[in-house]
């Protein structure tokens, strides 16, 4: 099992231990490049020496199975179809999942990146089986703000851990320029909202700014922001997950008979709509 790495007396430890006991769902949400990984890791190695069985549902898992010849993965980029299917097809798999007696006392950790509408879906209200349980205080959004030393840290280690990947997963990371540039889409998005001014769209990366985006995307959600500032000491990757960890990821066929269903009802003008809105909520 992953070593615990969360210093004891930090909020983090408290926050993560509260949360493996009395949490049902957990979603870590934020941009890429801010701690996700190494976080849900430490989560489910607590939830594990508690007892609990964990799951988890990752975005780049869960929207491999969507990717098609038709709509491939381009220049890092996920087709706008394939962004709305995974994100609908969660939903209806989150009330599945609640439903299964199998999966009492479990703990489902989801890794949600919001930017560009990656499972945004999980932010929107909506009238189906799955709204009153992301409704629910058990259901919790964590968002983790590092200081801007630290994203820098992030982005040069993420930088090594591409060129040296402990595991595979590793070397499929965005590398640093992407980061930057998923931060300036998020910043792009707070001018539009009106949380930051519109001519520093290429403005360095503000936690507050950052926070405040994300407090807004899930303002129907029981949310808290996680401030950072120190750096971990990743003794092994942060993809090493403790054992006995399952998915949730749609089968391939289910999924293309989603994606097909998704779009003989939304025309490519509408997925282009919904890709340029993504922060509407």
């Amino acid at each position: 099992m992953p070593a615990i790495l969360l210093p004891p007396a930090s909020q983090a430890h408290r926050l993560f231990s509260e949360l493996a006991v009395a949490a049902d769902i957990v979603v870590i949400a934020g941009l890429p490049g801010v701690g996700k990984s190494l976080l849900i890791q430490q989560l489910a190695a607590l939830a594990r020496a508690d007892g609990r069985p964990v799951q988890l549902a990752q975005w780049d898992v869960l929207r491999q199975a969507f990717e098609t010849p038709r709509f491939p993965l381009a220049a890092g980029a996920t087709h706008p179809l394939v962004i709305s299917a995974a994100g609908l097809w969660l939903r209806g798999a989150l009330a599945a999942w609640r439903a299964d007696a199998a999966n009492a006392g479990s703990l489902l950790i989801c890794e949600a990146p919001l930017i560009g509408g990656r499972l945004m879906e999980l932010a929107r209200p909506a009238a189906d089986a799955a709204e009153p349980l992301l409704r629910q205080r058990r259901t919790r959004f964590i968002v983790p703000v590092p200081s801007k030393e630290l994203r820098a840290l992030i982005e040069a280690r993420r930088a090594q851990s591409i060129a040296n990947p402990q595991h595979p997963k590793e070397a499929q990371d965005a590398p640093p320029a992407l980061l930057r540039a998923l931060w300036r889409e998020a910043h792009a998005a707070g001018a539009r909202l009106g949380l930051a001014a519109a001519d520093a769209e290429n403005s360095d990366y503000s936690p507050v700014l950052y926070a405040a985006v994300y407090s807004h995307l899930l303002r129907h959600r029981h949310q808290q922001s996680l401030c950072l500032s120190q750096p971990l000491p990743a003794a092994a990757s942060v993809y090493e997950q403790p054992a006995g960890i399952g998915e949730l990821r749609a089968r391939r066929d289910e999924a293309q008979a989603f994606l097909a269903r998704l779009e003989a009802a939304l025309s490519p003008e509408a997925a282009l709509a919904a890709a340029r809105d993504w922060y509407r909520v």
